[in-house]
């Protein structure tokens, strides 16, 4: 049974969805990257309604950016298929990180994918860390459902500094959003690009845990290095030009048919 029968929340925002072509690859199955797309779309569109959307915050001299986000995919949903995508802030931590958590399920009431985020706000002026607004605060009910899945722990060390997958990418002018960095779904394409076809192509997307560490602008040079973990699982970084971390991912995936790594 599906969280929102036992327990829907208050500030909850449905839309209905359908998985087009531009969001599937080759076997018609949709893309990590296009499902975090969806995830942020409803996010933005749910922040407006409430009166705490990106333009809100830019006129109080402050903006959103997204930290962590957290999938967890039962089954990737498929070309054609019509969603429904529901998405709740779920909470407040230390007066600074506001979560909201994700559901995609079917008409049927399938559930296919369940998803945790974390935000914080950001002076404009000044690039630092600034407090969440009282209209985001006063949004933090109690007894939310919250999935938790940000409190999985992503590797922080790798056993070799060689990377075993590794490609370099310019940021491009394309990428850059609102806020005037490269857009977080793109991280995603980066960091998912070094994988072997095997898992790229033709496996299913199991977990993906994004932490994203700093902007990336215009111009920059991004280096996504990939290393392979115990049972069919890999670290993923980004690392800017100068050697900083840009991003910290882990994905995991079903047993590869298809070759043996």
């Amino acid at each position: 049974m599906s969280i929102l029968a036992t327990n829907p929340p208050l500030n909850l925002l449905q839309q209905r969805i359908t998985a087009s072509m531009r969001d599937c690859q080759r076997d018609f199955k949709v893309t990590v990257p296009a499902i975090l797309n969806w995830l942020q779309e409803a996010a933005s569109q749910h922040a407006a309604a409430l009166g705490v959307g990106l333009q809100a915050l830019q006129a109080l001299g402050v903006t959103w950016v997204l930290t962590r986000m957290s999938l967890r995919i039962i089954r990737t949903p498929k070309w054609g298929e019509q969603l429904i995508l529901s998405t709740w802030p779920s909470g407040i931590r230390k007066r600074l990180v506001a979560e909201r958590q994700f559901m995609i399920t079917t008409d049927m009431g399938e559930t296919l994918v369940e998803a945790s985020s974390e935000w914080l706000c950001i002076n404009l002026s000044t690039g630092k860390l600034a407090p969440l607004p009282t209209d985001v605060q006063a949004l933090a009910l109690p007894n939310t459902p919250n999935f938790n899945l940000c409190k999985r722990t992503i590797p922080q060390d790798v056993t070799s500094e060689n990377a075993h997958y590794s490609e370099i990418f310019k940021a491009r002018k394309s990428e850059i959003d609102a806020n005037n960095h490269v857009n977080n779904v793109h991280f995603a394409n980066w960091l998912l690009e070094p994988l072997p076809e095997a898992f790229y192509f033709d496996e299913t997307p199991l977990y993906f845990d994004i932490e994203y560490k700093l902007p990336v602008k215009v111009n920059d040079s991004i280096t996504a290095m990939v290393w392979s973990l115990p049972e069919n699982a890999f670290l993923h970084r980004l690392i800017s030009n100068d050697g900083k971390l840009v991003a910290l991912a882990q994905s995991n995936y079903s047993q590869p048919k298809n070759e043996t790594l």
